[in-house]
């Protein structure tokens, strides 16, 4: 929980970058190619997972609605945020995808995931997933 915890806050710290940059906006046409309107919140999390697992940081930011209207430079700060939070427990050696639930008006969702770290922790934690005009997305 409490990497968790960690790992939400960093989260956070990455978008208020992304909203308070003084730099210019780049073109990000394609920061949600990762995801397609037809994935599920399951799959878009295995993606989402697989990019993590293969220490893609960057990658992994497109999975978030922040990465929509995002500069390259914010894109940047956050894999960095998002990497210095899984390299303390030694990367993501493994995980699996324990179940999904929709919420009744169809625009958020949740995905039991257990996590395998590098380090040998284990860790079941629940992600929530909004829908949005690109698919679903990993709500941050």
């Amino acid at each position: 929980m409490k990497k968790t915890i960690i790992f939400l806050l960093a989260a956070l710290i990455a978008c208020s970058f992304a909203f308070t940059s003084c730099g210019q906006s780049g073109d990000n046409s394609d920061a949600t190619t990762a995801v397609k309107k037809k994935d599920s919140p399951s799959d878009v999390m295995e993606k989402a997972l697989k990019t993590l697992q293969q220490k893609d940081y960057k990658g992994i930011v497109k999975y978030m609605p922040s990465a929509e209207d995002a500069s390259e430079d914010d894109i940047a700060q956050m894999a960095a945020l998002i990497e210095m939070v899984y390299e303390v427990n030694g990367g993501l050696k493994d995980y699996e995808i324990l179940g999904e639930e929709i919420s009744e008006d169809g625009q958020s969702a949740t995905v039991t995931t257990k996590y395998i770290f590098g380090n040998g922790e284990t860790k079941e934690d629940i992600d929530k997933l909004i829908l949005t005009e690109n698919g679903w997305l990993i709500k941050e």
